[in-house]
């Protein structure tokens, strides 16, 4: 291969064979273009693999996908060699030249030849074409001039199965069809379903608002096309959506909120396809195609609403409905005109408007779901600010559909809590249940648990490990920094050293920056023992206090080594006398073996992750739950495994697990308690978790099982038995509320909400005097770079603000001089620490840019900043709250 063929080589894609069009990188390091690798996973889904290196792809979502960087080496040789593609005669890749005349790129050898053919066409042979008629195969043989040879193979086989299953769906299987095939065709007819007639919108029924509004629920079926019947308070609760007034539903879980608002985004989406058809035949302006937006707190419940809104929208769901969970950025104007009603986790919507990706005003209906979080700076609220920047403005606003369980109190007044929470969704009117004959009929068609009963345990007193790490180990560690923790709460004692451990950091306290470390991992331990079995409680200290062993410690690491030492020695005594679990722990083994009947599910809410794992180990390895053959899983929020969270994947096999009955019992965070479909609970276990009164509501909506109950297991005059009991009263408090805006009328509510809305948009025009700084608006406000950047444990330093980079939304440090000081490793996932061999730290982890370029994403909890103008070290939890400017790579 001469050189120039080495170069050409670079720039092909082996799935077309043609120069590379919009390369997409594959996790093998392989380009393939872009509509190549949708061919690819749309057309063989189940054995997706790269056309390179037969890699099995597994990804199945191309938005999942990067784009090969404009500053990449091929990219560049891509518009170096802009004469070089494919031959449509000889097939070569080489240098070509467009024909005039069918505009086919053709070499400098095949130019003449071609030309000849649009004199005198050339018959092309077929090849591949078995089990196809004459008919089909002439069809065939004039497809085969225009594509590669891939190509034409790739379509042959689609054709096959394609034809082959309209056959089977009529006739069973052909009987020319050979064995492997009839295989193919069985595994491949569910992933290649014959493409379905769009239903014909402008031959439907005409319909209004009222006719929906005074109509049974089977003729509301009918009149929207729905896949299930609505329940007669469902479509009393769409009268305030269908007449485009914004509304706040309040209906317990398991109510059918997400139909509420689906059916009033179905009613406006069929409206503007029946005004396009009619305007289409009177030749005026078409207008455009309905808009919404429906908005969760967390990335799980993104693909559950979407799979509840194609029951909804059952004509033609994938062309109608789009989950946006991944970094679509500027594609998603693209999403938008191909899309009609998006799915978002709420803070990336906020991002997507704030970077000006999306256009509140461009959206016509936004449904908010679990939106009792309006409030504060929390980004559904961060998004409902712009809601009324542009409405305060005279912008036409979407129209808002809110949903929640509970409205909760937020500590306040129940009914100014209510004005509040309206105010800042634009809403005047509350869907909820009345009492009386919807309240019956809500609990005819819901479950709803038959008690909520609260089960105390005693206090266990002069526990010999918790003696010996706050009367020794804690209290000699706190002496050393001159600090008095002896008559504080475990919960007093974490806010104090978070201040502590502050300060220190500030200052460049080295040991009250390790102290108050180990003080409260320790602090944490006891709260962890204090619920869990001592054996995995030691294992999670271990585990956090291996970042707390440099190479080299000094004198004051060195004392606190031995503390812990002196207590492991202590644990593994106390281990060694196999003493059975704490009381807490048997009594939660007495309920669920006394709750868990054959074939019921049940639900025991926690307040941690490690909770989740712990619990899941413990109850899995108890001889009596291994009796009743009760098998246990956990369940928590997604992100990273080393957090001790679940990959999305991983979330939906267990969710399904609980659903079939694989696992029967399911250890869970909040994650399981707002908002997430867990199948139907026989009961509901809160084990030492209270929230607030919102989740004490919705932790009881998961037991929806007929006869169904819940329990809160805590300590008896503890802390969280109170809680709870304030909880209860908020409960009747929001229930007081809703009764009172029923009895205030619409007309009176308006005007309180009207006043508060004054008050927010006042104090919006105050704040936007000062404009916000953000990543795209940082270098307009000339906001300064960090002078440095140091070790935030040891104040060693590592770069100035200048090396940091934006890689998406991921902030990395592009400087030799740190690579060279830190001594980095090279492969993804690694983690990377502090030079100083008396911290070492850890300071981030490696990335990939490309196949062969590491990046290195810097923790920002790790760190602090030196300011030009400021003596004083700033610390930051969030990359978001950093005010530097920041380079995009």
């Amino acid at each position: 291969m001469n050189d120039s063929s080495a170069f050409y080589a670079i720039i092909q894609c082996r799935k077309c064979e043609r120069r590379l069009n919009k390369p997409l990188e594959l996790k093998c390091g392989h380009l393939i273009c872009r509509d190549c690798l949708e061919t690819i996973l749309r057309n063989h889904r189940t054995t997706a693999e790269c056309p390179t290196c037969k890699e099995v792809l597994g990804d199945y979502q191309i938005e999942n996908y990067t784009y090969l960087s404009t500053k990449h080496n091929v990219s560049r040789l891509i518009l170096s060699f802009s004469d070089v593609n494919l031959c449509e005669t000889c097939k070569q890749f080489t240098t070509v030249e467009e024909c005039p005349q069918c505009s086919k790129d053709q070499c400098d050898s095949c130019a003449e030849k071609h030309a000849e053919t649009h004199r005198q066409p050339e018959k092309h042979s077929i090849e591949n074409a078995v089990h196809f008629s004459d008919e089909e195969k002439r069809i065939l043989e004039s497809i085969e001039k225009s594509l590669t040879k891939n190509e034409y193979e790739d379509f042959v086989h689609t054709a096959k199965v394609y034809l082959n299953y309209a056959i089977s769906k009529s006739n069973g299987i052909n009987s020319s069809i050979g064995i492997a095939e009839s295989k193919l065709i069985t595994e491949e007819k569910s992933i290649l379903p014959i493409k379905p007639i769009p239903y014909d919108w402008s031959k439907h029924e005409k319909f209004d608002a009222d006719d929906i509004l005074n109509s049974k629920p089977e003729r509301v079926k009918q009149l929207l096309r729905l896949n299930f019947t609505p329940r007669p308070y469902q479509i009393r609760m769409i009268r305030a959506g269908l007449k485009k007034q914004n509304s706040l539903v309040c209906l317990q879980t398991g109510a059918g909120k997400t139909f509420v608002a689906g059916m009033v985004a179905k009613f406006f989406h069929i409206l503007s396809l029946q005004n396009i058809s009619n305007s289409s035949r009177t030749s005026s302006n078409s207008g455009r195609r309905f808009k919404a937006v429906f908005l969760v707190p967390i990335k799980a419940l993104v693909d559950q609403q979407y799979s509840a809104f194609q029951k909804v929208f059952i004509d033609e769901p994938d062309s109608i409905l789009k989950t946006i969970e991944n970094q679509v950025g500027e594609r998603f104007e693209s999403f938008y005109q191909n899309f009609d009603i998006f799915f978002f986790t709420v803070q990336k919507f906020a991002n997507f408007v704030e970077a000006k990706h999306a256009d509140l005003a461009k959206f016509d209906l936004i449904m908010i779901d679990e939106c009792h979080h309006c409030y504060d700076n929390h980004p559904v609220n961060s998004m409902m600010r712009q809601y009324h920047r542009l409405k305060s403005s005279g912008y036409t606003v979407p129209q808002i559909i809110a949903l929640t369980a509970s409205v909760g109190t937020n500590k306040k007044n129940a009914f100014d809590h209510l004005v509040h929470l309206c105010a800042n969704l634009d809403c005047f009117d509350i869907c909820a249940i009345k009492k009386g004959v919807e309240q019956e009929e809500l609990q005819n068609s819901t479950n709803t648990p038959l008690a909520d009963t609260i089960i105390t345990v005693p206090k266990e007193e002069n526990d010999p490990i918790v003696r010996l790490l706050q009367d020794d180990v804690m209290k000699s560690i706190a002496h050393r920094l001159a600090l008095d923790i002896s008559a504080m709460t475990n919960e007093k004692l974490e806010n104090f050293l978070v201040i502590a451990y502050t300060n220190a950091c500030k200052t460049n306290d080295r040991d009250g920056i390790i102290g108050c470390d180990y003080l409260r991992k320790l602090n944490r331990f006891l709260l962890f023992y204090n619920d869990l079995p001592l054996e995995q409680c030691m294992e999670r200290l271990e585990e956090v206090l291996q970042d707390c062993s440099p190479s080299n410690p000094t004198a004051f690491q060195a004392f606190c080594q031995k503390k812990l030492n002196e207590l492991h020695a202590h644990v593994a005594k106390q281990i060694s006398l196999n003493a059975p679990p704490k009381l807490k722990l048997q009594k939660l083994v007495e309920v669920l073996i006394s709750l868990h009947a054959p074939n019921c599910r049940g639900l025991v809410l926690v307040r941690t992750k490690f909770h989740t794992v712990a619990l899941e180990k413990f109850l899995n390895e108890h001889p009596q739950m291994r009796k009743r053959q009760i098998s246990v899983g956990h369940l928590t929020g997604q992100g990273s495994a080393d957090d001790l969270c679940l990959p999305g994947t991983q979330q939906a096999t267990v969710l399904n697990e609980f659903r079939k009955g694989t696992k029967s019992l399911l250890v869970a965070t909040d994650v399981a308690q707002e908002g997430l479909d867990v199948a139907e609970c026989s009961y509901v276990v809160r084990y030492e978790f209270v929230s607030n009164e919102i989740g004490t509501v919705q932790s009881r909506g998961r037991a929806r099982a007929a006869q169904s109950k819940c329990f809160l297991l805590t300590e008896a005059q503890s802390l969280n038995s109170q809680r709870e009991r304030d909880n209860r009263q908020r409960e009747d408090e929001m229930k007081a509320a809703i009764d009172e805006w029923y009895k205030r009328g619409i007309l009176e509510f308006r005007i309180l909400v009207e006043k508060k809305q004054t008050e927010i948009i006042e104090e919006l025009c105050k704040n936007d005097t000062q404009s916000p700084i953000t990543p795209d608006n940082k270098s307009q406000n000339n906001q300064a770079t960090a002078r440095e950047i140091r070790c935030r444990f040891c104040d060693k330093y590592l770069c100035n603000g200048s090396s940091l980079r934006y890689q998406g939304t991921t902030v990395i440090c592009k400087d030799p001089a740190f690579e060279q000081l830190v001594n980095l490793p090279k492969s993804p996932g690694a983690k990377f620490v502090c030079p100083n061999p008396t911290c070492q730290r850890e300071l981030g982890g490696v990335i990939l840019l490309s196949r062969n370029d590491p990046a290195y994403a810097l923790q920002i909890t790790a760190l602090k900043f030196i300011a030009n103008q400021s003596k004083e070290p700033c610390l930051y939890k969030k990359w978001s709250q950093y005010q530097g400017y920041i380079k995009p790579l």
